[in-house]
């Protein structure tokens, strides 16, 4: 009669081990989804990213949930072959508004608002439902400093 006992509880004992396992890893997971991401995937997407420039921010614009800024090209550090952006060009950048997030949230980080006036740089990427606009290429990280070789 005991050694069925003690059977029961290690087959008890097995399942609630499973159990924890699968709610530690579920938790692992959750936790995982909020984190930050690390300055490599940053540079990376950067590194991909088939516009580099620095740009004059001349103006910013809240619609909605849209941020569209207007911006004068000063350098162009990369960008596609066949691509005319020179010096001098204006362009138009359109992102989402970033929403707010909840105290003590970490994840990636968020598309910063830029400033009239600013000079920033900028890795972008073309908008294909605006023809002559372009969109952010590196998440939080596509206007600021280069994580390139991070």
């Amino acid at each position: 009669m005991n050694s069925i006992l003690q059977m029961i509880n290690l087959r008890r004992g097995f399942a609630a081990s499973r159990a924890w396992s699968g709610f530690a890893a579920l938790a692992a997971l959750a936790s995982a989804a909020r984190a930050e991401l690390p300055p490599s995937v940053y540079g990376q997407e950067q590194r991909q990213a088939p516009y580099a420039l620095e740009l004059l921010v001349r103006s910013v614009h809240t619609s909605g949930a849209t941020i569209e800024v207007q911006a004068q090209v000063l350098e162009v550090r990369r960008q596609p072959s066949g691509s005319l952006l020179k010096p001098g060009d204006r362009i138009a950048v359109v992102y989402p508004v970033p929403l707010p997030r909840p105290q003590g949230w970490v994840g990636p980080s968020p598309l910063p608002r830029v400033e009239p006036g600013e000079h920033v740089p900028a890795w972008l990427i073309t908008d294909p439902n605006r023809p002559a606009a372009y969109k952010p290429a590196a998440g939080g990280r596509s206007f600021g400093p280069s994580l390139e070789r991070q």
